[in-house]
């Protein structure tokens, strides 16, 4: 059997949230949109005995997963750089 879980992404496009879970297990971790990327908002818990894996190591591939996801939907991720477009940026105004 492998070790590597099916997880189950849902997008809260409205609220900028991310929610990952495993199913048939207790493990769910959801994540915010923040200036800066994602931030786990809640979901970090004991070991399931169900699951094939430890809550740990569903933390790790939950962030990966949503990551992924931010990713694709052209969400800000913290650490990269988003280019922009020269006529978006403002000038500096000083007075």
């Amino acid at each position: 059997m492998s070790k590597i879980p099916n997880l189950q992404i849902e997008v809260q496009e409205t609220l900028r949230r991310i929610v990952v879970t495993m199913p048939r297990t207790t493990y769910d971790a959801t994540f915010g949109q923040i200036a800066r990327g994602l931030c786990l908002l809640g979901g970090f818990g004991p070991d399931d005995h169900r699951a094939s894996i430890a809550s740990h190591e569903f933390a790790v591939m939950a962030k990966t997963a949503a990551t992924e996801k931010a990713r694709e939907l052209g969400w800000p991720i913290e650490g990269e750089r988003r280019a922009t477009a020269w006529r978006a940026r403002q000038p500096n105004k000083r007075w």
